[in-house]
């Protein structure tokens, strides 16, 4: 005997949505809003919630002139989100975790106030302030000298005041070569030891 194949058949149903918006239906009885499906899906995913983030700014509060030789400072920033503000330097300066800034030599410094956000706030835009700092002030004398007409002049040497943070003549680029310099006529004639020829980065 053959067996014949059987046809196997469901009653048809018929699913009517109902007309309220937003509403997910089905045959059981469970029940799930949009939103909360997508509250429940950014959950699984684990992406931030529907609701953007918040911008927020920064600024940096203004600070004196420098220059080379001032004792470290500090720079303070806010920012708009209460949220704390890192402080990042460019140039002959360093700063610690404090936003404590210490000069490094003379020239440009850039400064700037960073704030990252976090799951309520977008990072900020960067903040930058240019410092320009001068140069120390090095005060350069010829030391007096006695010589008698005739004779061969003796070497001449320079004293130095304005040094800082412990430096010397050491840390010129170029020391000061004094010189004797002769002004007038006749009676008038005088003999001048001047220094010159001072170079540094840092001096001025």
């Amino acid at each position: 005997m053959l067996a014949k194949a059987g046809t196997l058949r469901y009653p048809s149903q018929r699913l009517k949505a109902k007309s309220k918006p937003g509403i997910l239906m089905g045959t059981g009885t469970m029940r799930f809003s949009v939103l909360c499906l997508a509250l429940l899906f950014s959950l699984l995913v684990g992406l931030p919630a529907l609701e953007a983030k918040e911008a927020q700014t920064v600024e940096i509060r203004q600070f004196s002139a420098k220059k080379y030789g001032d004792k470290p400072f500090v720079v303070t920033a806010k920012s708009s989100s209460k949220l704390p503000v890192s402080i990042f330097v460019n140039g002959p300066a360093s700063v610690d975790k404090r936003g404590e800034i210490t000069i490094k030599g003379a020239g440009k410094v850039r400064v700037f106030a960073v704030q990252m956000g976090n799951d309520e706030f977008m990072p900020a835009k960067p903040e930058m302030v240019t410092l320009e700092v001068a140069k120390a002030s090095l005060v350069i004398r010829a030391d007096d000298k006695k010589i008698k007409e005739g004779e061969k002049n003796p070497g001449f040497t320079v004293t130095y005041k304005g040094f800082v943070n412990g430096e010397s003549v050491k840390n010129l680029t170029k020391p000061a070569v004094a010189n004797l310099v002769e002004t007038g006529k006749g009676k008038r004639k005088k003999h001048k030891i001047v220094p010159s020829g001072s170079e540094s980065m840092n001096y001025s």
